[in-house]
């Protein structure tokens, strides 16, 4: 391999130059920049380019592609629901619901008394929570509050994860050893 680099070079430099010329083909570069055909090998470096917020070493392949694919929509539409949406369907939670305002409760026949939202006032308007479908452990739901801290807006604020609806079963599944909770999380 014929090297620009002068006699001084550190072993570093050399690395770094063997690895841009082992991808010197032109043909790679579009492979390389979709997450659909980027080797396997280079899924983290794209993610860091791509600015995934959200990114697990012990995820699938499948699910790394696909948190590739949405970064982009995510990144345009964060501060919204919509973004926080999606970011909870790379987690595997596409069921979400998300209550916006869920501390501002008028008495106008609005809101039903459902417990999906309390008594806060109109200075509670930037609250909202998320009722999930499926129980989590509190690792999960440490990284899901890292997530979405990550895309909503800093001014609102998530009154709590809430999967009492779902909550664990007497069936042997779970045992009780801290890493479950009993439905709900409170920030």
């Amino acid at each position: 391999m014929n090297s620009l680099l002068p006699r001084n070079t550190t072993q570093l430099e050399r690395a770094v130059e063997k690895v841009i010329t082992e991808y010197d083909n032109p043909a790679l570069v579009p492979e390389m920049w979709n997450a659909d055909t980027c080797p396997r090998n280079l899924l983290p470096w794209l993610a860091w380019e791509m600015s995934v917020d959200d990114w697990e070493t012990d995820w699938s392949e499948e699910k790394k592609r696909h948190a590739i694919k949405e970064s982009i929509e995510i990144h345009e539409h964060k501060g919204t629901p919509s973004a926080i949406y999606r970011a909870l369907a790379i987690r595997g939670h596409a069921d979400a619901i998300l209550i916006e305002r869920a501390d501002c409760i008028k008495h106008n026949g609005e809101a039903t008394r459902n417990g999906y939202r309390r008594r806060g006032g109109p200075a509670m308007w930037a609250t909202f929570r998320i009722i999930l479908k499926r129980p989590i452990t509190i690792d999960q739901s440490q990284q899901i509050l890292r997530m979405i801290a990550s895309v909503k807006r800093n001014c609102c604020h998530l009154v709590d994860l809430d999967f009492t609806a779902a909550a664990l079963r007497h069936n042997g599944m779970a045992t009780r050893n801290g890493t479950y909770t009993r439905g709900l999380i409170t920030i």
